[in-house]
């Protein structure tokens, strides 16, 4: 009996440590089976400069964008964890299309430690729930999995906010990539919708959309919409990273909301 019991423990530790990385996810270096180490753990927390309503990063310091100045959003405030770049580029691109999942923990991780040491400990305490962009069936299907909802599920379990499925995307929209803020904005009309179940529980409650990358914002500000109609009180916007779409692509939509 005792064999059998060293048996099944040395298994399972071997179990553990190869779902645990023993080197560093970026540097490759040993990480003490952490997802990255203590140096470029380091080298990662560094603060942006950005705009403080939609986080874009801004050239100078000041505390909101020309864009923020001329008009209103949807959302209170949008935070972005990084720009659009490496490393952060390179390990969103293995988490969705090479199913690298432990990519996705350690970008949930990062977000939650980044929101944890940017956000008002109020305004997260405040918050009711956590929301993840939902992808179309079709679309979940072929990838496998949601990558916003990974990362939702690993700032949820950090912070103590709970999930909510209270969103389904019913229209599969073609990719966003290479549109205009105008044509990223009709490629979404009618693309979300409530389900009916869970309808009773938005209405007065403060709610985080989280996401992988936010560019124009057209993705988030449909979701927006359709929660606002619901009764939800406050919409704030959580994501991996935030990235402007070049001017010539925005010229076409001046006065679009981001």
């Amino acid at each position: 009996m005792h064999s059998i019991l060293n048996f099944t423990k040395q298994k399972f530790e071997q179990f553990i440590e190869q779902l645990l990385p023993a080197q560093c996810l970026l540097c490759h270096l040993p990480s003490n089976d952490k997802l990255i180490c203590t140096y470029c753990q380091n080298a990662l927390d560094t603060k942006r400069p950005c705009c403080h309503k939609c986080g874009l990063r801004l050239a100078k310091a000041q505390d909101f964008c020309g864009d923020c100045l001329q008009q209103e959003h949807l959302f209170t405030q949008l935070h972005a964890l990084a720009d659009y770049q490496s490393p952060y580029s390179s390990l969103i691109k293995k988490f969705k299309y090479a199913k690298k999942l432990i990519h996705g923990e350690l970008l949930g991780e990062l977000l939650t430690s980044s929101v944890s040491s940017n956000v008002d400990l109020q305004t997260i305490a405040e918050v009711d729930y956590l929301l993840a962009i939902p992808l179309h069936r079709k679309k979940h299907q072929k990838r496998g999995f949601n990558q916003a909802e990974i990362i939702a599920q690993v700032a949820s379990k950090q912070l103590a906010i709970p999930l909510l499925n209270a969103v389904e995307r019913h229209k599969n929209t073609s990719a966003q990539e290479g549109l205009s803020l105008k044509k990223r904005k009709h490629n979404l009309n009618n693309a979300f919708s409530l389900k009916q179940a869970q309808q009773d529980k938005l209405a007065g409650t403060h709610i985080v959309i989280i996401d992988d990358v936010v560019t124009t914002g057209a993705t988030v500000n449909s979701l927006c919409q359709i929660l606002l109609q619901a009764g939800v009180r406050r919409i704030d916007i959580w994501c991996v990273c935030r990235t402007a779409l070049p001017v010539h692509k925005l010229t076409s939509d001046k006065q679009a909301s981001i």
